[in-house]
Parts: C-alpha cells; sequence; structure tokens
C-alpha cells in the first residue's frame, strides 16, 4: 500500500473531511459574528468615527504640506462608502429577523451565556482515538 493511500485510509478513519467541513463552518460563524459586531459599533459610533477619520485627513495634510489632499480625500470616500455599506449590511441583517452575529434567523439561534458565535471546543486531536464524532479539531 502506498503512502499516499495510507494516509486517505487515516484520514477517513479519523473523519477528517468531516471535521475540515466543520472548522470551515466554525470560522465563517467566527466571521460573520465579527463582521455584526463591527457593523453594530459603526451604526453606534459613526460620529466618533468621522471625527478620528476627520482628525486623520488633518494629520496627513498637515505632516505632508497638503501635498497629498486628493489622495487623502479620496481615501476618506472609500472608507466613508465602505462604512454606509457596513451600517446597511447589518441594518438588512436586522430588519429580515436574523441574528446580527452570525447571519441565521434570530430563532434559530440559541441565547447562552456564552459568546455570540460560539466556537466548538478543540480539546481533541483529529488523530485521538476518544475524539467525538464532529469534533472540530
Amino acid at each position: 500500500m502506498s503512502f499516499g493511500d495510507q494516509m486517505k485510509r487515516k484520514a477517513d478513519e479519523v473523519h477528517l473531511q468531516e471535521k475540515a467541513r466543520d472548522l470551515g463552518d466554525a470560522v465563517t460563524d467566527v466571521v460573520k459574528a465579527a463582521v455584526g459586531m463591527v457593523a453594530g459599533y459603526a451604526a453606534e459610533n459613526r460620529e466618533k468615527l468621522d471625527a478620528q477619520l476627520d482628525k486623520a485627513g488633518a494629520t496627513v495634510d498637515e505632516k505632508t504640506g497638503g501635498k497629498h489632499a486628493e489622495t487623502v480625500d479620496k481615501v476618506r470616500a472609500s472608507v466613508d462608502r465602505g462604512l454606509d455599506k457596513l451600517v446597511e449590511t447589518g441594518d438588512r441583517v436586522a430588519a429580515e429577523g436574523r441574528d446580527m452575529t452570525t447571519g441565521r434567523p434570530a430563532s434559530e439561534v440559541p441565547r447562552t451565556a456564552g459568546s455570540p458565535g460560539d466556537v466548538p471546543d478543540d480539546r481533541h486531536s483529529a488523530f485521538d482515538d476518544d475524539a467525538p464524532a464532529g469534533s472540530p479539531s
């Protein structure tokens, strides 16, 4: 039996494909949670963000003598569009009755004491014989 065949057999034996899929799902949930939190922060603190962006632009203009003012204005406009899109996405998710942190319907998201988008524990190695089925690691 070739090395490749041995590796495939071991991967099948430890359910590596399913575990990789579970890990991908967990990563997706974490990213959605992060985007949801950032969208919420941006919506709640837009004035503070604008003030900091104004301050940063003024500092760049001051340090460069206004040499890059046009570029600073373009970057600022792009950041503003990105923030607007982020806040709009957060508003749309909330209006659709989906959980802001996971994107799933709010009725399907269990409310626990844990953090939003809880990630399964990874106390088991993919090569442990006692690893539970569907363990993310």
